[in-house]
């Protein structure tokens, strides 16, 4: 029965102890004075995917990435899983479309897509290219014009 007590106690002491401590939940950047240091968002764009052009290129503003970080860049299409056939369309990474790209010391970044190579064949078709990296992101989505 002591033993009983004492562990209740302990676990007690415990619980107060921990909720009493500082719990950052998000890295919120600082400046030496313990200010919130306000960033900007990134910001992309792409030429226009027309039927006359082969390819179109898309652009990327990356205030919070560093020069020469490399970021990922990967096409999604509305797509039925392979692991449910009789499902609905969800956004999903297009095979072979994930290229690197590098970030240039004016915190821009670029990639092209040939029409085919991201799946863009009818007109009103649309896909969505993201880009991904360690310290930035950005989306945007494409669609197939006349």
């Amino acid at each position: 029965m002591k033993t009983k007590n004492i562990l209740t106690i302990s676990l007690i002491a415990f619980v107060l102890m921990t909720s009493c401590t500082d719990q950052p939940y998000f890295d919120i950047p600082r400046d030496e004075n313990g200010n919130v240091i306000f960033t900007e968002i990134s910001e992309v764009t792409a030429t226009p995917a027309t039927v006359a052009q082969p390819d179109f290129t898309v652009n990327g503003y990356f205030p919070n990435a560093k020069p020469g970080d490399v970021m990922v860049a990967e096409v999604l299409k509305a797509q039925v899983p392979s692991w449910d056939p009789g499902g609905a369309l969800q956004l999903l990474p297009l095979a072979g479309t994930k290229k690197n790209v590098t970030i240039s010391n004016s915190l821009e970044g670029s990639v092209t897509y040939t029409k085919t190579e991201a799946g863009l064949t009818d007109v009103g078709d649309a896909i969505t290219v993201v880009f991904s990296g360690a310290t930035d992101s950005g989306i945007i989505e494409v669609r197939l014009e006349n």
